[in-house]
Order: C-alpha cells, then structure tokens, then sequence
C-alpha cells in the first residue's frame, strides 16, 4: 500500500468516527436539554467544561508523549516496560488531581456556581477526571502500537454507550443525577479502551529503578511540552475573548467564537484525523531524515488537497453556513469566518511541521514558536481591531499563521533539512489561485458570489480528483462506486 493510500486509510477511519461522535454528542445534547431544560443544560455545561479543563491538565502531556515513546520502540520488551511506567504515572497523576478536587470541591463549586451547595456534585465529577485520564493513556498506548482499528472501534462504543447510558440516567434522575452522567460517559470510555489495550497482548513488564526513573524522565520532559504550550494557548485565548468582551461586547465574543468553531470545524476534523497515525509513523522513520521529510511532504500535499474544498465552500458559503447553525444575528461574521478560514488553511501545511519538533524531543523550540504564535495572534487582535474596528477581527488569526508556517518551517528545515517538494509547490499554488479567487468573489462580487464560488468549488473539485489520481493513485469515484 502506498503511503498515500495509508494515509487515506487511517484518516478516512479516525474522521469517521469523530462524525460518530459529534452526532452522538449533538444527539445526547439535544436531549439532555429538552428532559433537563435551560437550568439543567447549564449545570451540564459548568461541569463539562470544569471536567475538560482540569483533564487537560491532570495528564501534564503524557497522553501525547507516551505515543512519541511507545512508538520510537521495536523491541517489545522495551514497549512492554515503557507502557508500564506510562500507565502508572498517567494514573498517578489522575489520581492526584481528583483527589485535590474532591479536598476543594466546595470552593470549586463556588467558582463555577457561585455557591457552594453543589460540591457534592463537584466531588461525584471529580471521578470522571480520573477516568478521562485513564482512557486518555490507554488510548495513546493503542495509538503508539498504531492500532487504529482499535482505536476506531473503542470511541465509536464508547461514545455510542456512553450516549446510551447517559439519556438513560437522565430520564430516571433528572437535574440530581448529572454528574453521575458525567462519570458514565468516562467510565464506558476506560471500559471500551481497557478491552482493546487488553487484546494488543503485551504484558507491561515492570523495568529497574534506573530503567523506571530514565523512562519516567522523557516522558515527563516532552509531556510538560506539550502542557507548557496548551497553557499558553488556553491563557492567550481567554485574553482575546476578554478584550473582546471589555470593547465590544459579549455579542462580539460570541460572533468571533462562533465564526472560529465553523472555521475549525472541516479542517480540525482532518487534520486530527490525521494527526493519530502521524505520530507513530514518523518515529519509525526518526533516523532516515531523508525518508522522514518525504513523509512529511506526502501528509501536507494530500491534506492540502482535500482541505482545500473545505476551504472554498466556507469562504463562498459562510453567510448561509451562519445563518444554518446559528441564526442572522451571526451573519455579520463573515469577515471574520473568511479571515480565520484562511488561517485554518495554512494549519494544514504547519501542523506535521509540529509534529516533526516534538518527534524529535524539541519542546523548548515546541513552546518557544507556540507562545509566539498565541501572543502574536491576541497583540494584533488589538492592532487590527483598533485599526478597522469590528471588520478587523480575524486578520490576525490569518497574519499570526503566516508567522507560525515560518517558524515552524525555519525549525524543521534545521533539524532534518527539510523542503519542500515540487509537487507541494504546484499544490500549494494551484490551491492558493483557486482561494483568492474565491475571496475576491465574496468580497468584490458578492451579488454573483454563489454562482462564481459553486463554478470554482466545481472547478477545484475536478482538479482534486486529478491530482489524487495522478501523483497518488487514489481513484475517489472508482473507490465509491465499488462501494456500493
């Protein structure tokens, strides 16, 4: 199999399952607000974000760095003991910070309710942190042995179970019993993963103390990378929404947010898709710099490919994209939306470069492009907000990500030598001709933007088709229709 066909393979299966996931997710939504109305969704809402926001702490990164370790190894003795130390400082760790929730649940509870009468739910919540931790390890440890199939099959269970299990107990419940949902949902998740690392049989093996301290130091040295940088990113971004809130409104914010979520959305999708196979493959391929950036070229062209569609339907379409999934009050965001859209699409070529930093054990250079980035992106939401008031938002999403594609491409090119290749160049410029040229419609013909971005999506469309057939030998019609 080609290693565009691979590429094609793994990702197809992981976004399959993230759509699975965001209609059991909207579903499960839906219905949580209809049985518990507006009082019982925002309760839903405080805890999930209290519970997301303390997970992606609690495992200070090791989810990510376990992958780089476990997958770096071909000696199964080597994994075995990796895993073991992995999956006991993930629990550690876990264990630690639902402990401290459960000690300062009543203060918690007065921070996210502004009372403390909830902290017996806070204490109840604190256990799905815990769970979150756990499934988050095992997972990593099937996505450094590149289980996809693993992986695919345990998110779809747990997320359908999960669903299940939580409608279930909100019917019987009612508003008392959320926070025993939330623990459901995390402990399916630990239940659908255990079993798949359990079938994976290898037996962690407990290594020496030198062994155990060396281990426990890589992880722990890139793991804090990559917390360092998910810190930053969650400060600077709290700074953006709330100068936004002091000299607009929460209007404003809400409009920004909202535009950034759609802008995100297609393209998140790919590429987290993506980013699960990404990882494993390139440390197999860590001491072949050659081969390395070869792969490295080959994930950016195909992702740029098939992100460029996206692209161009959000850029003709957003008016209509706002209006669907929000309401007219949000279509004054389309500035934005085109704006951040074009960030989002220079996200496609700068993501591998991110993974390339870290796979070769580089979280200070990981941290150092990450704050300059999130900085960038909130001092010239002030510069360029000041400049050209509300229309100004989302230009410097755009600019900030010229900046990043720049640092992240000077550091990979110094550490394996990396460039790139002629047919990314022909990608990138065909792909750049056919987004300007939608951009310009949307802001320059908007009477005929419909009818010139649908001629263009078309015409992107076909070239897509061409240059998946042409250069990577992959048939999508031809794949369809044996499908059927």
């Amino acid at each position: 199999m080609s290693s565009y066909k691979e590429i094609v393979r793994t990702t197809g299966m992981i976004a399959i399952v993230q759509v699975i996931q965001i209609i059991f997710g909207a579903l499960r939504n839906k219905i949580i607000s209809v049985v518990l109305g507006a009082k019982g969704f925002g309760i839903w809402g405080l805890y999930s974000t209290y519970i997301e926001m303390v997970s992606a702490f609690s495992v200070l990164g090791l989810d990510q760095s376990g992958v780089r370790e476990i997958a770096k190894n071909d000696d199964h003795v080597a994994v075995a003991k990796c895993i073991w130390i992995f999956k006991r400082a993930l629990l550690y760790f876990s264990l630690s910070i639902t402990l401290l929730s459960i000690i300062f649940s009543k203060n918690v509870s007065a921070l996210l309710f502004g009372t403390k009468e909830y902290y017996v739910g806070v204490m109840v919540v604190s256990f799905a942190i815990l769970c979150n931790g756990v499934s988050k390890g095992q997972l990593a440890i099937l996505n450094g042995l590149r289980d996809i199939r693993g992986i695919a099959i345990s998110q779809i269970i747990g997320s359908i179970v999960g669903s299940v299990a939580c409608i279930t107990l909100a019917y019987i419940l009612g508003l008392n019993g959320i926070p025993i949902f939330l623990v459901a949902i995390g402990f399916t998740a630990v239940l659908s993963t255990w079993w798949f690392v359990r079938q994976t049989n290898i037996k962690p093996i407990r290594p020496s103390n030198e062994e155990a301290k060396n281990i426990f130091k890589k992880l722990i040295y890139l793991g804090l990378g990559y917390s360092a940088a998910g810190i930053i990113a969650s400060v600077m971004t709290l700074l953006s929404r709330t100068y936004l809130a002091k000299n607009y409104d929460l209007t404003a914010v809400g409009i920004y947010q909202a535009s950034w979520t759609i802008s995100n959305l297609y393209i998140g999708t790919i590429l987290s898709a993506m980013g699960v196979d990404f990882m494993p493959r390139i440390m197999k391929l860590i001491n072949n710099s050659q081969k390395l950036n070869e792969t490295v070229n080959e994930q950016i062209e195909l992702g740029t490919l098939v992100a460029s569609i996206g692209v161009l339907g959000i850029i003709t379409f957003s008016p209509i994209i706002l209006h669907m999934l929000y309401s007219t009050e949000f279509i004054i965001g389309v500035s934005i939306i085109r704006w951040q859209v074009l960030g989002v699409s220079l996200r496609v070529i700068a993501f591998p470069f991110s993974y390339l930093i870290m796979a070769h054990n580089k979280p200070f250079t990981y941290i150092i492009i990450q704050a300059i980035f999130w900085t960038g992106d909130y001092l010239l939401l002030i510069i360029f907000s000041s400049k050209f008031g509300f229309n100004g938002l989302g230009i410097n999403y755009f600019a900030a990500y010229i900046v990043y594609l720049c640092l992240t491409y000077i550091a990979c090119h110094k550490i394996t030598g990396f460039k790139f290749s002629y047919l990314l160049k022909k990608i990138f410029l065909i792909s750049s001709i056919f987004i300007s040229a939608a951009l310009y419609s949307a802001i320059y013909l908007e009477k005929y933007n419909y009818y010139v971005g649908s001629f263009l999506i078309i015409c992107a469309g076909t070239w897509v088709y061409v240059y998946l057939k042409k250069y990577m030998d992959i048939d999508i019609i031809k794949k369809i229709c044996s499908t059927k």
